[in-house]
Parts: structure tokens; C-alpha cells; sequence
């Protein structure tokens, strides 16, 4: 009995520690999932860190990017190139079919090349499309504007990005969505989606390299002769602001950046101008009396293209009212509805 009774104890015994040692590898297990969990967790950056690699991805890197520009119906080809070459900055869009459009950035001056006939270079400028106004936009912008979320990872012109979304706080803007290039945030694809979801305006990276330094398209390109660079206001002239209107609703985080009163190009016609802007998105205003011997026009009319509206707006007491900007068209219309006459500038 007693022989078969320490059999058996040590059957028992046996067993316990089996079961410890299963019990043991489930734990160690689990903390090495934990671990990797963690590590991996970690070696991803926030959204928002993603938002800063992508401006030092931009402007520190030396590369050339084939995309296609797509608006509605219009598919139009690009080639970015961007780097540097002696100390200076250089960008250069060129539209790949159709009538040859460019447009060459040199540090803070931009040459617009819009026509075959005419070019221009602003001072203190910058490329025009929303593609440039996200990557001029401050990071502290953006977070103030909209809620930044990274929502993984995919490929975009023989690259694995890092997609991050941009939705707007306010319901009355679009959003966007941007694929990163995963090792130096440089943007390849630009996603522009009205509050329904629906695709208004998408930049789409197709080929993807990097350049060396001193890259002979890139010398070639800061080489290239451009008309001197003049100001904005020595091309626009433009009369002090009228102070006859009083702006009334705006999107949450907009504000006028500069007001004033012009002529528009081809007529003789004196109008108020207002540019508003939330840091990334900016509105064109122009306001006028319509002249009682005017011929009659319609109450509203209204175009689009891509991201971009343009709303003209007759009101009932005789205003007019132009606005061009990338907001949707109701937002255009609140803001022209709640423009009013300035009562205090008026009295006498």
C-alpha cells in the first residue's frame, strides 16, 4: 500500500507540474504578444506626427512625381519635380497633355506660365490647387480645424503609404485624405470628399522616384529664365476698401485675410473684393450694385469644378455677389445671403 500510494502522490505531483509549466508558456505568450503588440504600436507615428514628416518630407527631399489631376470628367496628366540646387528651392508643375500649362517655384516667387503668350513671377507666392495649400498649411492649422486620424497603410504609385484622414470639425468644409509615403511622409495622393463621403477632387500619384542631389533636370529647371518678380498689388492695383459691407456668416475658422476695391480684368467695372481664408482653404468675394440699366440676369448661377465653386448671386436689394473658392456650394451661398451693408459707414 504504501509503495502504491507514492505512485501515485507522484503521479499527482507530475502532473501539477505539467500543468505549471503549460500554465508558465501561456503567460510568458502572452506577454510576448503584449510586447509586440506595444513595440509595433509604437513604432508607427501619431496622425499628428504624420502631418509634420510629411512638411520636412516635402520640402527636404529631392524627387519627381507623375500624377493625374481628376475634376468631374477631366482627367488631366502632371509631373511634380521637386528638390534643390545651389541653396535654393525649387518646385515645377507641368501639365503632360493639352495646352502647355507650368508653373515654376524658386524659394518664396512663383512663375505662372498659364498661357503660351504671357508669363508672370510673384513675389511671396505660392503654386496654385489644393495639392499646394495642404502642404503649405501648418500642422497646428489642421489640428485646429480638423480631426487627424491615421487609418493604415496602402499602395500608391509603387510605394506603401501611410493614409491619414483630415475630417472637418465643421460640416460646412470638405475632407481630405492623404497617402503618405511611409518612410518620409512625402505626399503621393490627395483625396478630396464632400461630408456624404463622395469624391469632388482627387490628385493621383502614378510613378514615384527620388532624385539625386544636383540632379540635372533639377539644375536644368533652376536655370530656366523667368519675367522679374513683381508684387501682388504692382499687377492688381487696387483702391483702399470701401467699408460699405459688413461680412455675416463664415465657416468655423475663417476670417479676412485682405480687402479692397479693383477693377475686374476685362472691364471697367469698380468692385469690393474680400479674401477670406481658415489657413488652407481661401474664398474670393465680390460684391456690386447692379445697375438699373443693366440687362436682366438670373438670381443664381453656379459652377463647379472639382473642389472649386463659383456661385454668382443677384439679391433681391440690388447686391451682386461673386464667390470663388473650395468650399461646397451651400457654404458660398450662406456666406453671400448674410453679407450686409454697412449701416455705421452709411450714417451720417
Amino acid at each position: 500500500m504504501p509503495d502504491t500510494f507514492r505512485i501515485t502522490n507522484c503521479s499527482n505531483v507530475c502532473h501539477k507540474l505539467s500543468g505549471n509549466r503549460i500554465l508558465i508558456h501561456r503567460i510568458a505568450l502572452a506577454f510576448f504578444l503584449i510586447g509586440s503588440f506595444v513595440s509595433k504600436a509604437s513604432a508607427d507615428p501619431s496622425a499628428e506626427a504624420l502631418l509634420f514628416q510629411m512638411q520636412r518630407g516635402y520640402h527636404h527631399n529631392n524627387f519627381e512625381l507623375a500624377m493625374v489631376h481628376i475634376l468631374q470628367n477631366n482627367i488631366e496628366p502632371l509631373r511634380l519635380t521637386h528638390g534643390w540646387y545651389a541653396n535654393n528651392e525649387i518646385t515645377h508643375l507641368l501639365s503632360l497633355s493639352g495646352r502647355p500649362v507650368e508653373y515654376l517655384g524658386k524659394n518664396k516667387q512663383v512663375t505662372f506660365a498659364e498661357s503660351a503668350e504671357s508669363s508672370y513671377t510673384l513675389q511671396n507666392s505660392r503654386l496654385p490647387g489644393l495639392w499646394f495649400s495642404v502642404l503649405n498649411c501648418t500642422p497646428e492649422t489642421l489640428l485646429e480645424h480638423y480631426e487627424v486620424v491615421s487609418t493604415g497603410k496602402n499602395r500608391i504609385a509603387g510605394q506603401v503609404a501611410q493614409l491619414v484622414r483630415l475630417s472637418a470639425k465643421d460640416e460646412n468644409k470638405y475632407n481630405f485624405i492623404l497617402w503618405l509615403e511611409q518612410k518620409t511622409g512625402i505626399l503621393l495622393r490627395l483625396d478630396i470628399n464632400d461630408a456624404q463621403g463622395n469624391l469632388v477632387e482627387q490628385y493621383l500619384g502614378v510613378d514615384f522616384r527620388f532624385l539625386p542631389e544636383n540632379a540635372s533636370n533639377i539644375r536644368a529647371i533652376a536655370s530656366t529664365k523667368v519675367p522679374v518678380a513683381e508684387r501682388y498689388q504692382d499687377i492688381y492695383r487696387a483702391d483702399p476698401d470701401s467699408h460699405l459691407w459688413k461680412l455675416g456668416w463664415l465657416p468655423a475658422g475663417f476670417a479676412p485675410l485682405s480687402a479692397d476695391q479693383h477693377k475686374l480684368i476685362g472691364s471697367e467695372e469698380l468692385v469690393d473684393y474680400f479674401l477670406l481664408s481658415d489657413g488652407l482653404v481661401d474664398v474670393s468675394v465680390y460684391i456690386s450694385r447692379l445697375s438699373a440699366k443693366g440687362a436682366v440676369r438670373d438670381k443664381e448661377q453656379f459652377a463647379m469644378s472639382g473642389a472649386t465653386s463659383v456661385l454668382s448671386l443677384n439679391r433681391d436689394d440690388g447686391v451682386t455677389l461673386t464667390l470663388v473658392g473650395e468650399l461646397p456650394a451651400t457654404s458660398l451661398r450662406r456666406i453671400a445671403e448674410t453679407i450686409q451693408v454697412n449701416q455705421q459707414e452709411n450714417s451720417p
